[in-house]
């Protein structure tokens, strides 16, 4: 018991040196020096530890005091009613559209070309109505956390949007601030949660059952065991129908052609079939969509365009290539009763994906 009692202190002293961190953010000197920290993981490790050392101590004193034991109740307020405002005015900005709003010059940039940043705001911003589902979730979460009765189910509705948020953050390379901020409020949840630990303990763990070895609980595990295999064979089964991937996917730029090519790419994807892109300048009505198969050993492509109508019945193309390298390769074949030789160049591909 005096184990959990000063680990209860050092949690609530430790928090409320993050609660006076998160209040200073309104401070833009601070806020210089945090960006400084945050981005920098040796600054990290030494300011988490010292924070970590001082609440020990501190904690340490007020255990061996044995007073102030009515403090509890005050700073875990203090820390309670700080997460619920700093998740709620996140929530509330998503209602209030001043998240996920990106700005038309990069609305107007090519999807390959966006940083995380800018990709996942663009991404959540194109439905509003999921916008307000998710702010409306960290609003309606935040403002339960404020009664006691309610505080776990409050934690139960934010734990998983804060812990799908850090994941985001982490992954799409969001700034390191928002990605410190999700984490502190992530850990003031995990922490409520463990205030909680009795009555969870008593609704998740207080059923004990037997274990039985017989025949229905061999068949029972086995068809449990037979409904993932099931999942992974079919989606393996799709997968299979694929092409597997060769050296000619990717995105191509026709540098040369024996005549003017209406074309100005040309794309061959591992499982979306191909697109001849019209030149932008050749006033075109759309670009040729189709399936192709690929040849490796006689090096020769075969496709089938389609059009944009799955339906609708295309042209053919038969065509030799040779690779030279891994970024150079030419095409020969015949098009609508006229040769036609290109040389393309390969694409790189966008950097993070």
């Amino acid at each position: 018991m005096k184990n959990r009692d000063f680990l209860l202190k050092f949690a609530e002293v430790f928090f409320l040196f993050i609660v006076l961190i998160g209040l200073l953010e309104q401070v833009d000197v601070v806020v210089e020096q945090m960006m400084a920290i945050v981005n920098d993981w040796t600054k990290i490790g030494l300011v988490f530890a010292a924070l970590c050392s001082t609440s020990l101590l501190i904690a340490y004193f007020w255990q061996k005091s044995g007073k102030g034991e009515s403090l509890h109740h005050y700073f875990q307020t203090i820390v309670i009613f700080y997460v619920a405002y700093e998740i709620s005015n996140y929530g509330l900005a998503k209602i209030l559209q001043t998240q996920f709003q990106p700005p038309h010059y990069v609305l107007d940039t090519p999807i390959g070309e966006l940083g995380g940043f800018w990709l996942t705001w663009t991404y959540f911003g194109y439905s509003q109505t999921f916008a307000f589902i998710l702010g409306g979730t960290q609003v309606l979460g935040s403002f339960l956390l404020l009664f006691r009765y309610t505080r776990l189910i409050g934690v139960f509705i934010l734990f998983p949007v804060m812990v799908n948020i850090n994941l985001v953050n982490h992954f799409y390379d969001i700034s390191r601030l928002a990605y410190y901020n999700a984490i502190h409020y992530t850990w003031i949840l995990m922490w409520l949660m463990c205030l909680d630990y009795d009555k969870l303990k008593a609704a998740f763990l207080s059923h004990q059952e037997k274990i039985k070895v017989n025949i229905n609980t061999i068949l029972l595990n086995l068809l449990r065991i037979l409904v993932l295999g099931a999942s992974f064979w079919y989606i393996y089964g799709v997968k299979s129908k694929f092409q597997p991937p060769t050296q000619v996917n990717g995105a191509w730029k026709v540098e040369t052609a024996t005549q003017d090519s209406l074309w100005s790419k040309i794309y061959f994807e591992w499982r979306y079939g191909c697109v001849f892109k019209y030149h932008p300048e050749k006033n075109q009505a759309q670009d040729l969509y189709g399936k192709y198969e690929v040849d490796e050993q006689n090096q020769r492509i075969a496709i089938k365009f389609s059009g944009q109508d799955p339906k609708s019945v295309g042209d053919s193309l038969q065509m030799d290539y040779q690779l030279e390298g891994d970024s150079l390769m030419t095409i020969k074949g015949l098009y609508q009763k006229d040769s036609l030789i290109m040389k393309l160049k390969k694409l790189p591909r966008p950097e993070n994906w």
